[in-house]
């Protein structure tokens, strides 16, 4: 290629390490990808296989084009980590952000500190994965880790660790924590000693495109980047391809679509910190460092298609599946198909928080048939999404979003994009670059190398609903959907505390469980009524639809709503 400016990007996801080439106008001109390692203990990734992926990415992607970029952003999954001694090695592998051990920990810190005071100052609300939980689960069960512990590195800052031998991170990583300060951009050290550290053990927080160091003889000649190369930590991997697709200013909104989905909306200030948190949304920086951000997840938005597939689509294997889940969905109309799911397999964590809300077919009628059930799904999970955004809106002051830009995998599903557009009042487009996280991160580390003012945007395409599909579409929200998922369910007993300085009970590891390497849980196990359950009133006859094995899924990020799923990861 000719002489401009190469620019590289790496993502660290759940299922797969990413990387890419691009030129300074946002162009990629080289992919590569690696699966992410799993360990033999469940919920973790070996460090040393973690750095190979992602460096053997990047490698075949140099190999590809015959050059070596000016500089290298790295972004990725948040929460999961691992601590560093002083020599730079891995104590102990990566803890997974899915790792259910922490949940004592995050229910003591809860009851302690308090769940709104500590969202209010954080950004994040208690949870098992963040990692001032994992930090006291650490600590607890190895009292001398401060001792011999010099930092912790996230999944990004430890590949950067890789490359440079220096370690740093971004803010929009740190505000995961539930350590950080997300106004003052500073660690709460009082919230450190919870666990028994303090901030020096915290990696420094740099600035936005700021090299944490610059690549070393060694890893140079690994990769075949130059010795000296600056390398830079972008930050969140939700945010950062929310800010390659365009979505930088207030009002502007981005859906993340995986198996998992994530919903951001851009702010100028912080939201209501207290309806946010009641709302279970987390709230902090943008990529941009100047920007604020309010976060929502859905747990189970593209898991209930892959469910769908492997339930009622028998012997359809691999891309297949997906093309005959199409088809099903093509044979209807546009307008509201007539059963209206409740997308929650595993709750919902926002808006209005709910653990016991359930995924359910309502309406169900003789007539309808598995294209109904699969464009009802569709329908749900848009209906969801954007009962997200209208209330990220009332919490960003109340104006509605300037437009909402679709990214991730499933966008190419187009029938499941249409439907987001017919449902949202607002204008919606497509991001057509599928590694935007990545792309997000080389163009933020293009500003070490003086590739800075209005970075590119990464190519997108508008989706324009017919009117009397978008009316029919708005009005089944407001009448139908609405009333259903704000049906409270019954209510579940909180977690057990564990006394400070206590070792929590190991936590069971179903082959079942959402973050275990390989499965997810079963939507129809969810009630003891099971799928006929899930299924509300399915007709005489159709339950024979529904005996296929469980939905057989890797494991994709919490949407606690941090990181939600691999955001560019394909479900369809």
């Amino acid at each position: 290629m000719s002489e401009g400016v190469l620019l590289g990007g790496l993502d660290i996801g759940t299922t797969h390490v990413k990387a890419v080439l691009c030129d300074g106008e946002g162009r990629v001109v080289a992919r590569a990808k690696s699966p992410t390692p799993y360990g033999s203990v469940p919920h973790t990734h070996p460090a040393d296989g973690l750095v190979a992926a992602a460096l053997g990415a990047l490698a075949q992607c140099v190999r590809e084009v015959g050059r070596a970029p000016e500089a290298v952003g790295v972004t990725g999954m948040a929460e999961a980590g691992v601590p560093l001694d002083a020599d730079g090695r891995a104590i102990g592998p990566v803890r997974a952000w899915s790792d259910p051990a922490p949940a004592p920990h995050a229910a003591r810190l809860a009851e302690v500190l308090g769940r709104s005071q500590l969202h209010a100052r954080t950004g994040v609300l208690p949870s098992p994965k963040v990692p001032l939980a994992k930090w006291c689960a650490l600590v607890a069960d190895d009292a001398g880790l401060p001792a011999r512990m010099r930092t912790w590195a996230g999944a990004a800052d430890l590949v950067a660790h890789a490359l440079t031998g220096a370690v740093g991170t971004d803010a929009t990583f740190a505000q995961r924590t539930m350590a950080w300060d997300p106004v003052a951009r500073e660690w709460f050290p009082e919230l450190l000693d919870e666990a028994g550290l303090g901030v020096h053990h915290m990696p420094r927080v740099r600035e936005v495109g700021e090299p944490v160091g610059r690549v070393t003889a060694e890893a140079a000649a690994g990769v075949g980047l130059r010795a000296g190369t600056p390398v830079a930590v972008a930050g969140h991997d939700h945010l950062v391809g929310a800010w390659a697709a365009g979505v930088r200013g207030p009002g502007q909104v981005a859906d993340s679509m995986g198996t998992a989905e994530a919903v951001l909306t851009v702010t100028g200030e912080p939201p209501d910190r207290a309806r946010a948190g009641a709302e279970g949304m987390s709230w902090g920086r943008h990529a941009d460092g100047e920007h604020f951000i309010v976060l929502a997840g859905a747990a189970s938005s593209g898991l209930l298609v892959e469910w769908f597939c492997d339930r009622f689509l028998d012997g359809v294997q691999g891309a297949g599946r997906y093309e005959e889940f199409a088809r099903l969905v093509a044979t209807l109309p546009a307008a509201p198909c007539g059963p209206t799911v409740t997308p929650y397999a595993h709750g919902r964590s926002a808006p209005r928080p709910d653990p016991g809300a359930r995924f359910a077919v309502h309406d169900l009628r003789l007539e309808h048939g598995p294209a109904h059930i699969a464009r009802a799904i569709l329908e749900g999970t848009a209906h969801q999404a954007r009962w997200m955004t209208d209330t990220q809106a009332r919490l960003c002051g109340g104006v509605a979003p300037g437009s909402v830009t679709l990214l991730g995998g499933s966008t190419r599903l187009t029938a499941w994009t249409a439907l987001k557009a017919a449902i949202g009042p607002w204008p919606t487009r497509v991001c057509a670059e599928p590694e935007a996280p990545g792309l997000g991160a080389a163009l933020l580390a293009g500003r070490a190398v003086g590739v800075d003012g209005v970075s590119p945007v990464a190519p997108s395409h508008p989706v324009v609903p017919d009117a009397a599909t978008a009316d029919a579409h708005r009005t089944h929200h407001r009448d139908r959907f609405l009333p259903l998922a704000t049906t409270p369910s019954a209510p579940a007993g909180p977690p057990t505390p564990t006394p400070r300085g206590s070792a929590p009970a190991p936590a069971p590891q179903s082959p079942a469980g959402l973050g275990d390497r390989g499965s997810a849980p079963d939507p129809a196990a969810q009630s003891p009524q099971g799928l006929s359950g899930a299924l509300g009133n399915l007709p005489p006859g159709a339950a024979g639809w529904a005996r296929r094995p469980p939905v057989q899924a890797t494991p994709h990020d919490d949407p606690d709503p941090g990181t939600a799923n691999d955001p560019e990861e394909p479900t369809p």
